[in-house]
Parts: C-alpha cells; sequence; structure tokens
C-alpha cells in the first residue's frame, strides 16, 4: 500500500472507491458539499494549500481517501472527508494509514492541529484513535422539516454586530467546559462573522440575545438555498430563556425557502435537547468531536509504502445514514 498526496491524474480512478463520507456535519448537508466534486478542487494547483487531500493505493486500485480543508485565522486542518474501497477487507487499517501520513504532512507545513467530526455510523473512531486523534465532545444533531414558530412570547434577537466578538467569546468560555476550550483553542476571531462577496449574502449569521444589559445567548446559523444549520449557546445562568431563544432564532432567521433545519447539541448542553424537541424536533444522529496534535515535525518521504495485508471483515459497516454513503449529490440539502 502506498500512501500520498492526491494529484489530478488520480480524478478518474477515485470514482472507483466503494463509499465517501462527507464527515463534516451538518454543514455539509446544508452547504451541498459532494466529497468527489471537493476532491477535483483539491487537485487544482491554487487549491492544494486550502485543501489537501490524501490518497492509499494498492496495485492501480485507489482503496482509501482522505480530504482535509485548512480553516482560518489559524489554518488548522479540518477533516471533510474519508472515502474507501478495499472489497472484502477492512477500510479501518487503510484510513489509519492515511491519517497518520497526513498529521506527518501537516506538521511539515507548519499546521498544529488537526479536527474531525465523526458521524458514529461511519466506524471511523477505532482508527483516529489509533493514528493518535482525541475525543473531547459529542454532538447530537436534530433535524426537522418546514420548521414555523407558533404564538409563543418572544424573546427576539438583534444581529450581530463587530463590537459583540469578545462578549460573545466570553459567552462561550461560561458555557464551554475548560478541557473542551483548551481542545479548540478559540480566540475570539472565531465568532467573527465572513463579509458578503460582492452582492452575494454571507451564508453565516449571528444572532444576539441581551438581559440585563449582558449577552445572555447566542445564535450562529449557515444558510443553504434550502436548509440551514444552527448551534446556539445559552448562559448557565439564564438557562431559563433557552425555549424563548430557540424561538426567537427560528423567527429571526425565518421559513422562507428552508426545507429542512439542522441544530446540533454538544453533549454539555443535553439542556437543549427537551425545548428543541418539544418544539419538533428529532435527533437523526450523534458524532464525536476529535483533535490531533501534531507536537514534532517528523521528516519523511513524499511516498510511504507499505505492505498491505488486512485481515478479512464486513464491508464499511451500513448502518450510516444513507445521506452520509451516497457519492451523489445530496437531494435534501438542496
Amino acid at each position: 500500500m502506498i500512501v500520498r498526496p492526491f494529484g489530478i491524474r488520480d480524478l478518474a480512478r477515485l470514482r472507483g472507491l466503494d463509499v465517501v463520507h462527507a464527515v463534516s456535519q451538518p454543514e455539509a448537508l446544508v452547504l451541498g458539499n459532494h466529497p468527489l466534486r471537493n476532491a477535483v478542487r483539491s487537485a487544482l494547483p491554487g487549491q492544494r494549500g486550502r485543501r489537501p487531500a490524501f490518497i492509499a493505493e494498492s496495485g492501480e486500485r485507489i482503496i482509501g481517501y482522505a480530504g482535509f480543508r485548512s480553516n482560518a485565522p489559524d489554518g488548522r486542518w479540518v477533516l471533510h472527508a474519508l472515502g474507501a474501497s478495499v472489497g472484502v477487507y477492512a477500510a479501518e487499517p487503510v484510513w489509519e494509514r492515511i491519517l497518520e501520513y497526513a498529521v506527518r504532512q501537516a506538521g511539515l507545513r507548519g499546521v498544529r492541529t488537526l479536527y474531525a467530526r465523526i458521524p458514529w455510523g461511519v466506524g471511523a473512531g477505532p482508527p483516529l484513535a489509533r493514528a493518535g486523534w482525541t475525543a473531547y465532545a459529542t454532538e447530537t444533531v436534530f433535524q426537522a422539516s418546514d420548521v414555523r414558530v407558533g404564538g409563543r412570547r418572544r424573546f427576539l434577537p438583534r444581529p450581530q454586530e463587530a463590537a459583540d466578538t469578545w462578549a460573545v467569546h466570553q459567552l462561550y468560555c461560561a458555557v464551554t467546559p475548560r478541557t473542551v476550550q483548551t481542545a479548540e483553542a478559540f480566540t475570539s476571531r472565531r465568532w467573527e462573522i465572513p463579509a458578503a462577496r460582492g452582492r452575494r449574502v454571507s451564508p453565516v449569521a449571528g444572532l444576539v440575545f441581551e438581559q440585563d444589559g449582558l449577552v445572555v445567548a447566542y445564535a450562529r446559523a449557515l444558510r443553504g438555498d434550502r436548509s440551514r444549520s444552527v448551534e446556539l449557546m445559552v448562559h448557565p445562568e439564564y438557562r431559563s430563556v433557552t425555549g424563548d431563544a430557540i424561538d426567537g432564532t427560528l423567527f429571526a432567521l425565518g421559513s422562507r425557502g428552508a426545507r429542512r433545519t439542522w441544530w446540533t447539541i454538544r453533549g454539555y448542553q443535553s439542556e437543549l435537547s427537551g425545548p428543541l424537541q418539544e418544539r419538533g424536533f428529532s435527533a437523526a444522529f450523534e458524532q464525536e468531536l476529535l483533535v490531533r496534535y501534531t507536537t514534532a515535525v517528523v521528516k519523511r518521504s513524499a511516498v510511504e509504502s507499505a505492505h498491505f495485508t488486512l485481515d478479512v471483515r464486513e464491508r464499511v459497516p451500513s448502518r450510516v445514514p444513507t445521506f452520509l454513503r451516497n457519492m451523489s449529490e445530496d437531494r435534501s440539502a438542496g
């Protein structure tokens, strides 16, 4: 087995993969990110620094794929796709080799941290753990279709302004356990809203809820053509406003054009689950958040070879939700 960077000449063979998981959820569902299309972009000369990708091949056949994105402002790598085509063999050893290689390549490029959000049904947790990745939080992704706010009392937010960045970061620190803060290593820049490009409105929206002169809740929404995803933080001392903040967020975002809403709740925010279910949301899937640090630069050759001997096992688990397994465009995400 040879592991190396993905190149434009590999595009035709990449279509032979049995499965490609878009693991950065629910953003991939909202933005309609298709793993194969992203692979095409990563192979372009000007995109390799922003979209690093790697393959494992055996003979003339590609048997594994891993795609990343380099995220601003610190250049961290975020895993967004994992693919495999190993027949009757297990995918885990292939993914483990690719991920180990990707970490070394990241270190050589000066990247300090790599991150992943892996739905439990994908089956990539064990190879990530063996490759040195550490789980630091869990998430439950809820979904609902055609959500409408009823006649409940409304706690309306206002649009986020540039001056709110520090206050939102302080809210994050109040809500988030210290171990998670250390793993994510966010600065206040994490909460900045990307500027609109030309006539296009930014797909990210920030909504600030104030009470008693304090920012007590904050919602961050990612909007696609026909769906959206939302994350909400509520200050521990103001949890009584949770339901009203959910209603206010849905009202502020509006229902026009949104056929499906995804809502992500972290394990340490379980108190948000009840109010969401009362408003028609249901749990779609759970996932794990992982981090990998590149603490030392490892100088290795650009191409790594290993004897390909694997135990015969079942194929990649079929219990993965269909929208995470299908190579075709996700229709539900617009």
